[in-house]
C-alpha cells in the first residue's frame, strides 16, 4: 500500500514538472507569435514607406527631366 501512495506521489510530482514546462513553453509560445504579428506589422510599415519614397523619387525624376 505504502509503495502504491508512493508511486502515486511520484507520478504527481511528474505530472507538476509536465504542468510547468507546458506553462512555460506556452508563455513563450505566445510571446513569438505576438513578435512575429509586430513584426509582420512593422514590415507593412516599411514596404509602404519605400512604395512612398520610391513615388516621391520617380516624381523628382519627372520634374528634372522637363526642366
Amino acid at each position: 500500500m505504502a509503495n502504491a501512495h508512493s508511486e502515486l506521489e511520484q507520478l504527481e510530482a511528474k505530472i507538476n514538472v509536465l504542468l510547468d514546462q507546458f506553462e512555460k513553453i506556452n508563455t513563450e509560445n505566445n510571446a513569438l507569435r505576438n513578435k512575429v504579428s509586430q513584426m509582420h506589422n512593422e514590415k507593412q510599415q516599411l514596404v509602404h514607406k519605400n512604395e512612398s519614397a520610391r513615388k516621391q523619387i520617380d516624381l523628382m525624376i519627372q520634374r528634372l527631366k522637363s526642366m
